[in-house]
């Protein structure tokens, strides 16, 4: 295991680094504190890692100063206990080098059995300089403060923003020039259709489709079903199908239950629990509650995914529900700035989005403001506003944009692009 270790290394430090687009997430390199960055798979994970090292390349630090491990890689087959022989490695590849300098990052650690233990050792004796990153949410963001002991830092690297999207098609719009205005509405719909992948964002259609569809099965077998040791791996599928059908709207286990089991399935209703608890866990998608103040009383949910792709790509019909598409999209970027403090609002109206912070900002999203749902999406943010006492609110459309006052409360009407560049 050694030589393969030291093959590893040498190869690494034998390619050049990849020239990477910049992303929004900024991290501090000398924090004296181990990195963790948690993302799904295929957001672009690689391409960060090669940034932040292009960084520490830039500012001298020497090549053979930084290790990179892939622990996906299918040649190494150890646990933690026995990976101090990566250190050994190093040392006589580079005759017993200072390691206080060196800068470790490894790739999918949580594939280690017995991690914790080599990387707390390796922090306290040997180099503060450590970057972990995984595909896995709750072993790397919810344990890891109990598993490293304070000695970390985590962050969260989703798939691409709406601005980061532009970027990676190399698009820098005027929005007050009438021609840009339109590239950019039609990059928008792009983006809020197929999703914002990195790698699918440079794909032609057919190719869009077959791509996420690769992805839902690698996460439904080998992040779900492999890690999680499901048994019964097509009533999960079939639980996912169920869900996604009901994207954006009220859900409730025990229907989905009750659908599953006039279909032939048998199982305990407490493993449908586990699925939505594994689908959170591996950033597929994320579950956002109605709000009252007692949490107990959290029980109604809404089930929003990570990334709009799935919902085209998994035959769902919801290519041409561009209302579901822009809300499931505004609740990605508003998760990205805010993290879990989103809900929704019902109490007679409804309001689509409230982030409860110290500020309290309130969304409506409808894709075409009209005659017909106009008073509705008001009355949301009006009853919005006074249950939380603020003066302005938001109602994100697609290409509209108005303002307004009504009894002294500020109702902005913008576009998506307005609201989130």
């Amino acid at each position: 295991m050694k030589n393969i270790f030291k093959q590893i290394i040498s190869d690494f430090h034998a390619k050049p680094i990849r020239t990477i687009k910049e992303r929004d997430l900024q991290i501090e390199l000398d924090t004296s504190k181990i990195i963790s960055i948690i993302w799904p798979r295929r957001s672009g994970k690689s391409y960060y890692l090669f940034g932040i090292i292009e960084k520490l390349l830039s500012i001298w630090v020497e090549k053979t100063c930084i290790v990179y491990i892939n622990f996906e890689d299918e040649r190494i087959d150890i646990d933690g206990g026995n990976l101090q022989l990566l250190i050994d490695a190093y040392l006589e590849l580079y005759n017993g080098e200072d390691l206080k300098d060196v800068y470790f990052f490894f790739d999918e650690i949580q594939n280690i059995d017995n991690w914790e233990k080599f990387v707390r050792r390796l922090y306290d004796e040997v180099s503060t300089h450590i970057f972990l990153t995984g595909s896995n949410a709750k072993l790397l963001s919810k344990e890891i403060s109990t598993s490293l002991r304070g000695r970390s830092i985590s962050y969260e690297l989703l798939p691409l923003s709406f601005k980061e999207f532009l970027s990676f098609k190399n698009q820098k719009i005027n929005i007050h020039v009438t021609k840009e205005r339109a590239k950019l509405v039609s990059l928008q719909r792009e983006f809020i259709q197929w999703g914002w992948f990195p790698e699918v964002s440079e794909m032609n259609e057919e190719l869009k489709v077959k791509t996420l569809q690769e992805y839902f099965d690698v996460m439904l077998y080998n992040d779900i079903v492999e890690r999680y040791k499901v048994k019964d791996a097509v009533l999960l599928k079939q639980f996912v199908k169920l869900l996604l059908q009901t994207s954006t709207k009220d859900f409730s286990i025990n229907k989905i239950g009750h659908d599953l089991q006039s279909m032939g399935f048998r199982f305990d209703k407490n493993i449908l629990y586990d699925f939505l608890d594994h689908l959170d866990t591996i950033y597929f998608g994320k579950s956002v509650s109605k709000f009252d103040h007692s949490f107990k009383k959290q029980t109604l949910k809404k089930f929003y995914l990570i990334d709009n792709g799935f919902l085209n790509a998994l035959s769902f019909k919801f290519s041409d529900n561009y209302g579901k598409l822009l809300e499931n999209t505004v609740f990605t970027e508003l998760y990205r700035r805010h993290g879990e403090g989103i809900y929704f609002l019902r109490n007679g109206s409804e309001t689509d989005f409230l982030v409860n912070d110290k500020h309290k900002l309130i969304y409506q999203v409808c894709y075409d403001l009209n005659l017909e749902n106009r008073d509705r999406e008001i009355l949301g943010c009006i009853d919005a506003m006074e249950k939380f006492e603020v003066t302005s609110s938001t109602i994100i459309t697609f290409e509209q944009e108005e303002s307004m006052v009504i009894d002294g409360k500020h109702i902005e009407v913008l576009p998506f692009y307005k609201v989130f560049l």
